[in-house]
């Protein structure tokens, strides 16, 4: 009995003491600097290059691509436009998301810029890579970047559930963004508003805002107001950080739905923008539909953002259940045994012994 005690206890702990499945990352071992070499006509010093240009004037831009590893990088080379978006200017090769654009083609810096596309660096090796911009013939500011990425592979990490699986890219990217100052713009630019939609893949009322003036607008912040016409309960407010856009862009900027329950219903819309020290006003109404109000239930429900109790294993309550046990068959024997002659039946005398 004793013998099977003792591998009960010895089960129980290794069940209990039985190490955690984790994924950890690999270690980083493509690590890269890139340090751009500024022309002669830089303007300032703040990490990006910076200059005047010429209509149909080429300018040829250098960097320094540092290996600080151990192992041989491929570095790959591309040019990226300069979008918007509600936290700032975005740099990608194509807009993301839906409304992000650039209204007129001759901003869109990879048409001008030409670069090398790969480059490949021995162990603790440098080399100098060129690029070229070929200035094109616009009133204001062209502005993009320029990103240098090494890519390791793409790991596929498979739970045991079906149909999970999760797919991760593995790399490290650096951009250098690139402004082109090609003629002075003195005009102040301000912001055009569109009329406003509700969109469930977002869960946010979503407002189309649109610089169509060809320089940065540096500053706009502000503060937002949703009321509702069937409710006069109902507020949601909420401030707009300060953000930029790039020139001759268009987004549509989220106001996410974060007062109250979603309903059908007809919403006003007011908004006050600070840009660049002059205010705009903005009041629009919007209707929100039962169907778009299903179609926002149907995708919280995929997302798992509903309160749905998962259907997980419950691995402490048993954890808590064999420490018990453990302990009880622990004290079962570490227990001092009785002894025979001390044993009382009824009617016996304490002091008698057979």
């Amino acid at each position: 009995m004793k013998h099977l005690l003792l591998c009960l206890i010895l089960l129980a702990f290794m069940f209990i003491s039985y190490p955690i499945i984790s994924v950890y990352a690999e270690e980083n071992n493509f690590e890269f600097r890139v340090e751009p070499i500024f022309p002669d006509s830089q303007i300032g010093n703040k990490g990006y290059y910076h200059f005047k240009g010429t209509p149909h004037d080429t300018v040829t831009l250098q960097a320094r691509i540092i290996n600080d590893s151990e192992q041989n990088l491929n570095v790959i080379i591309r040019s990226l436009n300069a979008y918007s978006g509600n936290q700032g200017i975005l740099y990608q090769t194509e807009p993301v998301l839906k409304g992000t654009e650039i209204i007129n083609e001759s901003f869109q810096f990879q048409k001008i810029a030409t670069t090398p596309t790969e480059v490949t660096l021995e162990p603790l090796q440098s080399e100098l890579v060129e690029f070229t911009l070929n200035i094109p013939n616009i009133n204001g500011t062209l502005l993009g970047s320029v990103e240098f990425r090494v890519f390791k592979g793409t790991k596929e990490l498979t739970q045991k559930e079906e149909n999970s699986q999760l797919l991760i890219d593995q790399y490290k990217a650096i951009n250098i963004g690139v402004q082109i100052d090609v003629t002075d713009y003195n005009e102040t630019p301000s912001m055009e508003l569109d009329k406003p939609f509700f969109s469930p893949e977002q869960i946010a009322i979503m407002v189309p805002m649109e610089n169509s003036y060809p320089v940065i607008v540096p500053n706009i912040s502000g503060t937002y107001k949703i009321t509702k016409n069937e409710d006069t309960t109902f507020s949601m407010t909420g401030e707009i950080p300060s953000f930029k856009m790039a020139p001759m862009t268009t987004f549509h900027y989220p106001i996410r739905w974060s007062e109250g329950t979603l309903e059908p219903g007809t919403y006003d819309v007011s908004l006050s923008l600070d840009v660049n020290g002059s205010t705009q006003s903005y009041e629009q109404t919007i209707s929100i539909e039962n169907n778009e109000v299903q179609k926002t239930q149907e995708k919280m429900e995929e997302r798992g953002e509903v309160a749905i109790a998962p259907k997980t294993f419950p691995w402490t309550t048993i954890m808590i259940v064999l420490f018990i046990i453990v302990l009880i068959l622990i004290w079962m024997i570490k227990k001092p045994k009785s002894k025979r002659k001390d044993r009382k039946y009824p009617g016996q005398n304490p002091n008698d012994s057979y």
